[in-house]
């Protein structure tokens, strides 16, 4: 099983625990975990790349905040594909931007824009030897929020891939289980991320469309579905990477820990 993390996660571990993102990252790699998910913005400066390189580290997917709906050119994506490729990550992930308003006609205006700014944005990626995904993202005003949402673009881009996170269809009042049958042939990557419905005062809430009060907690500790996703990709022959990701934990070093451990024996049973 290739597991992976958020480097997000590793450095807040590092704030967290008063530890330096050096120490983190030698943990991390004792938990089994062989590379990171990087925001593009993390990239640029070049420092974070030779710091993973130094500890054994690669990176899994680069992900990136579009705005494609005022700029339906996609060059803005082009940086990230090349900085992409010259680090060795072999996925880009893009959030292609938001809606600016609830009404159906303006909304669909936005989105074929979107459409436009991706499509250009994934054929640069197919030029640049990547794979380009989108995943569910939990936010309302997200075109890609839903099972549908996702796949209403990787219908009309050829290579567009899915990243399935398992806890972002509850955002939606999905059942993720739904949604995997609905994009199974297009998962390429994997989130693993749990929701609990248990209060917990010490990591973020985030409330679902349906009022749902969502609060992080390590793979495998909450109700989201995570152990039949996995036992069903591992059946399939799935190869990709499992993505560790727990934002708004209040001790990211100890959730990764057990998250390791807890999708580790998912992929045994």
């Amino acid at each position: 099983m290739k597991l992976s993390v958020f480097y997000h996660h590793i450095c807040e571990a590092a704030s967290q625990r008063n530890m330096s993102v050096d120490a983190v990252l030698e943990k991390v790699r004792s938990f089994g975990i062989s590379c990171v998910e990087c925001d593009i913005g993390d990239l640029r400066s070049g420092e974070v790349s030779v710091l993973l390189k130094k500890h054994g580290f690669g990176i899994s997917s680069v992900y990136g905040f579009y705005d494609f709906v005022s700029s339906p050119d996609g060059f803005a994506g082009f940086e990230h594909c090349d900085i992409a490729a010259e680090v060795g990550a072999d996925k880009v992930m893009i959030i292609p931007g938001f809606y600016s308003a609830a009404d159906p006609g303006t909304r669909e205006r936005e989105r074929e824009n979107m459409l436009k700014g991706m499509w250009k944005m994934c054929a640069y990626a197919e030029k640049r030897g990547l794979t380009p995904t989108v995943e569910d993202f939990d936010d309302f005003n997200s075109p890609i929020s839903t099972a549908e949402g996702m796949k209403w673009f990787a219908d009309r881009i050829p290579n567009l891939k899915i990243t399935f996170d398992t806890g972002n269809f509850m955002y939606s009042a999905q059942s993720e289980v739904y949604a995997f049958e609905l994009l199974k042939d297009k998962i390429v990557h994997v989130h693993c991320k749990d929701r609990s419905m248990t209060p917990d005062e010490r990591c973020e809430m985030k409330c679902a469309v349906d009022g749902t009060e969502m609060y992080a907690c390590p793979v495998g500790f909450g109700c989201v579905a995570v152990a039949e996703t996995v036992r069903e990709l591992e059946r399939s022959g799935y190869g990709g990477f499992y993505v560790i990701e727990h934002y708004g934990a209040y001790d990211q070093l100890g959730f990764i820990e057990r998250s390791a451990e807890n999708l580790k024996g998912m992929a045994e049973k």
